[in-house]
Parts: C-alpha cells; sequence; structure tokens
C-alpha cells in the first residue's frame, strides 16, 4: 500500500525527464599533460566516448573549446597549444567515425579563468555534443 503513495511521484519525474530530453550540450573535458598536445592514456577513452554520443545524436553539431594555461600559471606553454590540443581531439573523432564537418573548433588559448582552477583544468578540450551554452 506504502507504494501506492509513492506512484505518482514517480511518474511525475519520469514525466519532467521526457520533457526535458538531451541537454543542450554535453560536454566532455579531455586533460592533457603540461607542455603537450597528444592524447594521454585515459583521454582518447573520453574522446571516443563523446563519439560515440556524438554518433547517436548525429543531428547535433560539436564544437571544441580548447584552452592552455594562462601566463604564470606554474609554468609557460606555447601560444599554440590550444590549436594543437583541439587538432587531436579532431583527429581521434574522426578516427572514431565522426564527420569532421560536424566539428568546429573554438581556440580560447592562454586564458585566466574568472574562477580559480587547477593545473589540470587549464590544460584541456571541451567536447560539446549539441549547442554550447552562451
Amino acid at each position: 500500500m506504502r507504494w501506492l503513495v509513492g506512484l505518482p511521484l514517480i511518474f511525475s519525474i519520469a514525466g519532467c525527464a521526457a520533457l526535458a530530453g538531451e541537454p543542450s550540450g554535453q560536454r566532455f573535458p579531455v586533460f592533457f599533460t603540461p607542455m603537450s598536445g597528444s592524447l594521454s592514456h585515459g583521454a582518447d577513452g573520453v574522446v571516443t566516448e563523446a563519439a560515440r554520443y556524438a554518433e547517436r545524436y548525429s543531428d547535433k553539431p560539436i564544437t571544441l573549446v580548447a584552452y592552455s594555461a594562462p601566463p604564470a600559471h606554474h609554468y609557460l606553454e606555447p601560444p599554440d597549444l590550444d590549436a594543437a590540443r583541439a587538432a587531436a581531439v579532431t583527429a581521434q573523432l574522426v578516427a572514431d567515425g565522426v564527420h569532421a564537418t560536424r566539428i568546429h573548433v573554438v581556440p580560447k588559448g592562454p586564458v585566466q579563468p574568472a574562477v580559480p582552477m587547477s593545473k589540470v583544468e587549464v590544460r584541456r578540450v571541451d567536447i560539446i555534443v549539441g549547442s554550447p551554452p552562451s
């Protein structure tokens, strides 16, 4: 009898989930080692996971937002390292079956974040499947 009380709640949650659909931009952060534009162990798995997700939603665009460490962030990275990181992620996405025409790259370069980030967070490429948040 108690389960009858929770039944309307379960249906209302399921109904909200159905209305919400997929998120507008599913994000997959890919982290890099310092001074490197190569995918390391684990990073390639994230890219493959993003490619599988992108395959399920082939009508959605893919945006790569690439970053490198800002000046005075424990070390100085080359100025074009964000583009090299985006190129490595693009190559892996294409190797995993994503059409290159779906991929749009936004190199941000060495950005000093408004909120302090860890040493790892500034060395990343965000793969966004769907519309990126504004």
